[in-house]
C-alpha cells in the first residue's frame, strides 16, 4: 500500500522549495475553466477586478507557496489570508446576490475556525478531498462575505461594520490563541519546520502574528472607514 502524498507534495527543504511548483492537471484544468467563466460572465471595466482576483487565486495554488504551506503553519495561514481578504474582494463583483452581512459573517468565522483547528487540519494532510473542501469553502464564503458587504455598505451602513467588526473580532481571538498557546496546534509541522530554523510552536505563533497584523489591519482599517462613512451620513442627516 502506497503512503499518501498530500496535495501540494512532501515538505520541501528551503534549498528546493522555489522549484516546487504545482502543475497538476486537475488544479490547471480547473483554473481553466474558473478563468473561462470570468471571461464569459463579465465585460468591460468589469472584468479587470475578477480576472486579478483569478490570478491570485493560481499564484496561490501553482507557486511554491503551495509546497511551502506543506512544511510552514504559517504559509498556510499566509495563503488563507490572501485567499479570503484579498483574492475574494476582488471576485466577488462576479456574485448578483448575498445573504445578509450578520449570515455571511458567521458562515465565514465558523469556516475559518473549523479549518484552522487541529482535528479538520490534519484530515486535510491526509485527502485531496479534504484539501480542497477547506479551501474551496473559505474561498467561497469568504467572496459572500465580501459581495454582501459591498452590497449593504449604503443600504445598511451600521450592519456592515458589525460585520466586519466581529469579523476582525474573531480573526484576533484565533490568532492569539495561535500566538500564546503553550503546544502545538498540529503535530505535522513538529520535523517539517526544522530545516527552516525554527520550531513547530515558533511557526504557530508567527501565524498567528500574521493573522493579527495583516488580516486586523485590512479589517481594522474598513471598520474605521465604515465608521467615518457612518458618523458623516448621520450628520448630513442632522
Amino acid at each position: 500500500m502506497t503512503e499518501y502524498v498530500p496535495f501540494c507534495g512532501t515538505p520541501p527543504l528551503p534549498s528546493d522549495l522555489l522549484a516546487r511548483w504545482t502543475l497538476d492537471p486537475v488544479l490547471l484544468t480547473g483554473l481553466a475553466v474558473a478563468l473561462i467563466a470570468v471571461l464569459w460572465t463579465t465585460q468591460g471595466p468589469a472584468r479587470r477586478q475578477p480576472l486579478i482576483g483569478w490570478a491570485l487565486v493560481a499564484a496561490l495554488f501553482v507557486s511554491p507557496l503551495c509546497a511551502a504551506s506543506m512544511a510552514l503553519f504559517s504559509a498556510r495561514v499566509a495563503q488563507h489570508l490572501l485567499l479570503t481578504l484579498v483574492a475574494a474582494p476582488l471576485l466577488s463583483g462576479l456574485l448578483r446576490r448575498a445573504p445578509s452581512p450578520a449570515i455571511a459573517a458567521a458562515l465565514f468565522a465558523v469556516l475559518f475556525w473549523v479549518w484552522h483547528v487541529p482535528g479538520p487540519y490534519a484530515v486535510t494532510l491526509q485527502s485531496d478531498l479534504a484539501y480542497w473542501a477547506m479551501h474551496l469553502s473559505l474561498l467561497g464564503a469568504a467572496v459572500l462575505l465580501w459581495a454582501s458587504l459591498r452590497r449593504s455598505v449604503t443600504r445598511a451602513p451600521f450592519a456592515t461594520l458589525l460585520a466586519v467588526a466581529a469579523t476582525g473580532a474573531q480573526m484576533t481571538l484565533l490568532s492569539v490563541l495561535l500566538i500564546f498557546s503553550p503546544r502545538v496546534w498540529h503535530p505535522w509541522h513538529d520535523l517539517t519546520t526544522v530545516p527552516y530554523g525554527m520550531t513547530a510552536l515558533g511557526d504557530q505563533a508567527l501565524a498567528g502574528a500574521l493573522m493579527w497584523v495583516a488580516g486586523g489591519l485590512i479589517l481594522v482599517t474598513l471598520v474605521a472607514g465604515l465608521s467615518l462613512r457612518l458618523v458623516r451620513g448621520e450628520g448630513l442627516r442632522a
